[in-house]
């Protein structure tokens, strides 16, 4: 059973949206880590879209509100997985250095 990080409030909370507003066309730095991530959007359980890194990483750090661990920047993005863009889209398996599917033949069972 999961518990709703929000409770029942399908809303968002007061001052949530503001927030939100604040990572339309910027980039985001998550606590006080240096590295500047590309911003994209993501629907919390609440059906909210809410601001994370595109690379996935750092998701809620601690346990803590997204609102508390993101901070907007017009900084030029430099995590390497947002600029590659490996983690957080599907990649193409017939470019080159990429990894492709192993195939094997085994018998039917």
């Amino acid at each position: 059973m999961t518990v709703p990080l929000f409770g029942d409030n399908p809303e968002p909370l007061p001052g949530e949206e503001w927030a939100i507003e604040q990572f339309h066309h910027y980039n985001l730095r998550i606590g006080r880590n240096r590295t500047v991530h590309r911003s994209t959007f993501l629907p919390d359980e609440r059906g909210v879209q809410i601001p994370a890194p595109d690379c996935h990483a750092g998701y809620f750090a601690a346990g803590r509100p997204w609102w508390k661990v993101y901070t907007p920047t017009t900084d030029r993005v430099d995590c390497g997985l947002c600029l590659d863009g490996h983690r957080g889209h599907g990649q193409q398996a017939d470019l080159p250095g990429h990894q492709l599917t192993l195939e094997f033949d085994l018998p039917a069972a």
